[in-house]
């Protein structure tokens, strides 16, 4: 009886090693894949959460005496610096990051003049807040919400010598 020469060939035992080093690779890279969208589910749920509490404040009447038609700010003392809010009420647009935090030019009415003498308020404000957190990845880093809110809640009850 002849004895066989048992085991693998070289060949073999590089083809395994290059198929498992493959399928290693390949999970590595989906477990950083499922870890990143993780994180930014996980901020895109404090985002709403925080935006929420936000309008909930507004709504309660907090910002009465600082309100006009825009606010921003962060919520480090509710332990999340790296989150930051804007609200803006009506049509008003959000800044963006690069612009000044002055108030507009408008080429249209330069002077700021209002057009109209009367003042016609509706009684519903829309309030938007767009909450921003840190990227991850290249997913966007920011949720708006909006809310309709009468407009007694956000700017107080009007007095009615003010009124007139």
């Amino acid at each position: 009886m002849k004895l066989r020469n048992q085991g693998f060939t070289l060949a073999e035992v590089a083809i395994t090693i290059l198929i498992v080093g493959i399928v290693l690779v390949l999970s590595v890279q989906g477990l950083n894949n499922s870890m990143a969208q993780a994180g930014h589910t996980r901020n895109l749920k404090v985002a709403r959460e925080l935006a929420l509490f936000t309008l909930g404040q507004f709504e309660s009447g907090l910002f009465i005496e600082d309100i006009e038609d825009h606010m921003q700010g962060d919520y480090a003392d509710q332990d999340h610096p790296d989150f930051e809010w804007e609200v803006v009420l009506d049509d008003e647009p959000f800044y963006e990051p690069d612009e000044l935090l002055e108030s507009r030019f408008d080429s249209w009415n330069p002077d700021g003049l209002e057009e109209d003498d009367e003042e016609t308020s509706e009684p519903w404000v829309i309030a938007r807040i767009k909450v921003t957190f840190p990227p991850t990845g290249d997913r966007k880093a920011e949720i708006v919400l909006e809310r309709w809110m009468t407009r007694e809640f956000v700017f107080g009850e009007e007095d009615e010598e003010s009124a007139q």
